[in-house]
């Protein structure tokens, strides 16, 4: 009976593969999903832990050349209370080395967060342009990501110095910076998606060149519209803080994560090309042949 019943069961499958037009597109439904948790589940771990050393490594970047900057910024805030009489302690004093850790350990929780972003983005390009390979969707969604979650905040919502905010409108301003960023994201995942609808259409020509670009209009048009309805910074900067050191932060600070989008970008299909091709660190020899 179990010999029979083996026997039956290929040919059951491929008989309602052949006359059952919903069984095959559920099968395929099917199998595109897991294929693609599969990628997914692959790339994740990956970009989260690359993303870690990422943040580890722009700390140490930012500890050397934009933590004299904040010295700078601090010592001026503390010779313009001085000199305005206003030298009440503001709460616990934090020392330097503290600071300094502190921003490792913040930057590699965000290097983390960047890494999930970064697969979610992968995941939506691969989709979008099945015909481009790997390094190039690792490049476009490290360009991606730079963009919604980094420099179109940055232009809206700069990083300022210490000395310039008034703790009193932190938490507005930090919830406005939140939703920009989720708003930024979702249009770029809608910009993924749409140039997936096109290229799985059978548009070309003219056709296909105007649905790109009424992709492209859509998307500028929503990033003006949030930009110009979401409040700009409230907090001016003082008069005793010199034009260069708010440049020289918000410059250094962006360029951390120009550098954290990079590393996770080329680090994690650097490493899926390491697993790929069994790159070996050291020559081979005769025993291993």
């Amino acid at each position: 009976m179990r010999f029979l019943l083996e026997d039956w069961r290929p040919k059951r499958r491929a008989f309602l593969r052949e006359c059952n037009p919903w069984y095959q597109s559920t099968q395929g439904f099917f199998n595109f999903i897991y294929i693609e948790s599969v990628v997914v589940r692959n790339i994740l771990p990956i970009a989260l832990i690359i993303g870690a050393l990422a943040g580890l490594f722009v700390g140490g970047y930012l500890n050397v050349i934009n933590v004299p900057v904040m010295e700078w910024a601090i010592s001026l805030e503390e010779a313009a209370a001085l000199e305005s009489g206003d030298v009440a302690s503001s709460g616990i004093e934090i020392s330097l080395a503290v600071q300094r850790v502190g921003l490792v350990v913040g930057l590699i929780i965000l290097g983390v967060f960047f890494g999930a972003i970064f697969t979610g983005i992968y995941h939506l390009i691969r989709r979008a342009t099945p015909g481009w390979n790997m390094w190039s969707w690792a490049i476009m969604a490290g360009v991606l990501g730079f963009w919604a979650v980094s420099l179109i905040v940055q232009i809206r919502y700069p990083l300022n110095p210490p000395g310039v905010g008034e703790e009193s409108s932190l938490l507005m301003r930090q919830a406005f910076q939140f939703l920009f960023v989720v708003i930024s994201l979702v249009s770029v995942c809608g910009v993924c998606l749409g140039l997936k609808f096109i290229n799985e259409s059978d548009s070309n020509g003219i056709q296909r060149f105007a649905r790109y670009l009424s992709v492209i209009i859509i998307y500028l048009a929503v990033v003006v519209v949030v930009a110009f309805a979401f409040p700009s910074n409230p907090d001016p900067t003082p008069d005793w803080m010199p034009p260069e050191l708010v440049i020289l932060f918000r410059t250094f600070s962006l360029s951390g994560h120009l550098l954290m989008w990079i590393v996770i970008s080329l680090g994690v299909v650097g490493y899926l090309k390491y697993k790929e091709y069994g790159i070996k660190s050291r020559y081979t020899t005769a025993s291993d042949i």
